[in-house]
C-alpha cells in the first residue's frame, strides 16, 4: 500500500485529505510544517507528498513551499511532490514546476482531478525506480566483466568462443559445475553483443515455483490474482532487445518447461490477466550444472526444450583444471575484500599459494571467493599462511577429502556451506543427488546454495 504525506498547517484540510486518500486505498500521514515533513521523509518510506505552499500567517507568496520542494527532492530525487494552494497564480505554478514539483492542484480541489494526478505520479515514480534499478544492474554487470580475467589456456579459449558467439543471436546453454561463474560468463556474452546497451535480466529458475513462474517470467496485470495490486513487468518484457539469462534451467517443473517451450517456439507471450500478445525480443542464455542428457533419459527434462535452448553449448571448466587462474583470482579477491572491509593490505605467503594450488575446489570460483573473504578476518599479521586458509586435505586426484574434521572456529553459516560443498563433491557435482541425500528438494537445495552464491 502506497504512503502519502500531507503537509498542511490546517488540521481540517489534513482530515479531509486523509478521509479521501484512505478511501482511495492509500496510507496517509499528516504533518503541519515543512520542517516536520523533511524529518518524516528522512526517517520513513513515503511514496508521494501533497504539499501546501504557504504556512506563515498572512503569507501568500508560496516561498515556503518552493523551499520545501527543493529540500524534499534533495532527500529523495524520485519522490513526487504535488503542490496545493488556495492562492494559485500562473507565476507560482510555473515556479513550483520548475523547482521540481510534479503537479499543481488548486484548492478547493476536485476529487477526480486529485486522484488522477496522484495515480499518474505514483506510476511515474515506479517507472523511474525501475529504470534506476536496471541502470544500476547494467553498471554492476559492466563492473563484473572488468574483473573477468582469464590466465589459463582453458579459460582463454572459452572467452574467445563466447566473444564470437556474442555477435550472433543464437541461444546459448552454459554448463559446468556449481560455482564456476556461469552467470559471469552470461554477462560477458551480453556485454560483447550488439544488445549490450539494453538490459541483462537474470532469473534463478530453481527458486521459481509453478505459482510464481507466470508472474516472474511473463508479468501480470493488476487484479490478475489475489494480491496483484499493480501491474508487474515480467522478465521477458524487462529483457526486451537485451538478454534474458535463465540460471539453473534443469530445475524447472514439467509445467513450467512447457510454458517456456511455447514462448521459445512461438516467440510470443501474454502477461497474466492480459489479452495483449507480446513479442519475445530477448536473446536467451541458459545455464545448468546438471547432466541434461541424463535428465532427458529420466524424463525430467523435455528434449524439445533442450534443443531450443542449446543452439550451441559451452562447458565452463572447473577451477581445479585451470591452475593458472587460481592465484590471480585469489589476489583479485584479496584486494577487493580488504578495500570493502577497510582492512590493511594483505598478501599470500608462499605456503598459502601452494596450498591453494594443491586444493581441489569443489565449489570452484565461488568457494575461492568465500575462502578469501573469510581469511582476511582470520589471518594473524599481514601475510596469509596456509594455516590461515583452513583448507581440507586433498586426495590423490587433487580433489578435497570430504571426511575432514569441522573447524571449531567456523560460524554456523560457514559450517553449513562446507557441508553442502562436501556433499556436492561426494556426488561428483550432481546437485540432484546431493539434495536427495539430505532429504531436500532440488528447489530447496538451490535456495540454500543461493545464500552462499556470490558468483
Amino acid at each position: 500500500m502506497k504512503t502519502i504525506l500531507v503537509v498542511d498547517d490546517s488540521l481540517d484540510i489534513q482530515a479531509s485529505l486523509k478521509f479521501f486518500l484512505e478511501d482511495e486505498g492509500y496510507l496517509c500521514h499528516g504533518v503541519l510544517s515543512p520542517d516536520t515533513a523533511l524529518d518524516y521523509v528522512a526517517k520513513n518510506s513515503v511514496d508521494l507528498v501533497l504539499l501546501d505552499m504557504n504556512f506563515s500567517q498572512n503569507t501568500t507568496s508560496g516561498a515556503e513551499g518552493l523551499t520545501a520542494i527543493d529540500a524534499l527532492k534533495e532527500l529523495d530525487p524520485l519522490l513526487p511532490v504535488i503542490v496545493m494552494t488556495g492562492w494559485a497564480t500562473l507565476d507560482l505554478a510555473v515556479k513550483a514546476l520548475t523547482t521540481g514539483a510534479a503537479d499543481f492542484i488548486e484548492k478547493p480541489w476536485q476529487d477526480e482531478r486529485l486522484a488522477h494526478a496522484i495515480k499518474l505520479q505514483l506510476n511515474a515514480r515506479r517507472d523511474k525506480q525501475d529504470l534506476a534499478r536496471l541502470t544500476q544492474e547494467k553498471q554492476r554487470s559492466i563492473a563484473h566483466q572488468s574483473a573477468l580475467h582469464a590466465y589459463s589456456t582453458q579459460k582463454q579459449q572459452v572467452l574467445s568462443q563466447l566473444e564470437n558467439l556474442a555477435k550472433s543471436d543464437m541461444n546459448i546453454l552454459l554448463t559446468g559445475e556449481n560455482g564456476t561463474g556461469k552467470s559471469y560468463y552470461a554477462k560477458y556474452i551480453h556485454q560483447h553483443s550488439y544488445r549490450s546497451k539494453a538490459s541483462f535480466i537474470a532469473l534463478n529458475m530453481g527458486a521459481l515455483s509453478d505459482e510464481l513462474f507466470n508472474s516472474e517470467v511473463f508479468g501480470h496485470k493488476k487484479g490478475a490474482f489475489t494480491g496483484a495490486s499493480q501491474d508487474r513487468l515480467g522478465a521477458f518484457t524487462l529483457a526486451e532487445d537485451g538478454t534474458l539469462f535463465l540460471d539453473e534451467i534443469a530445475n524447472l517443473s514439467a509445467q513450467s518447461q512447457a510454458k517456456l517451450l511455447h514462448v521459445l517456439e512461438e516467440r510470443k507471450y501474454t502477461a497474466l490477466g492480459s489479452s495483449k500478445v507480446l513479442e519475445n525480443k530477448a536473446r536467451i542464455i541458459s545455464a545448468t550444472n546438471a547432466d541434461l542428457s541424463e535428465a532427458i533419459a529420466n524424463e525430467l527434462f523435455r528434449q524439445d526444450l533442450y534443443y531450443r535452448l542449446n543452439t550451441v553449448e559451452i562447458e565452463i571448466p572447473p577451477l581445479r583444471s585451470c591452475k593458472d587462474d587460481i592465484l590471480p583470482l585469489a589476489n583479485q579477491f584479496l584486494t577487493s575484500f580488504c578495500k570493502q572491509y577497510d582492512k590493511p593490505a594483505l598478501s599470500l605467503a608462499q605456503c598459502a599459494k601452494q596450498a591453494l594450488l594443491n586444493y581441489g575446489f569443489p565449489g570452484n570460483v565461488r568457494e575461492l571467493k568465500h575462502i578469501i573473504e573469510r581469511v582476511i578476518f582470520m589471518a594473524n599479521g599481514q601475510q596469509i599462511t596456509a594455516q590461515d586458509l583452513m583448507l581440507s586435505a586433498t586426495t590423490s586426484n587433487n580433489k578435497p577429502n570430504v571426511q575432514h574434521a569441522v573447524d571449531m572456529t567456523l560460524s554456523i553459516d560457514e559450517v553449513i556451506e562446507q557441508a553442502l560443498l562436501s556433499r556436492l563433491e561426494h556426488f561428483n557435482g550432481n546437485a540432484s543427488k546431493a539434495a536427495k541425500s539430505l532429504g531436500m528438494s532440488r528447489s530447496a537445495w538451490y535456495r540454500k546454495m543461493s545464500k552462499y552464491d556470490a558468483v
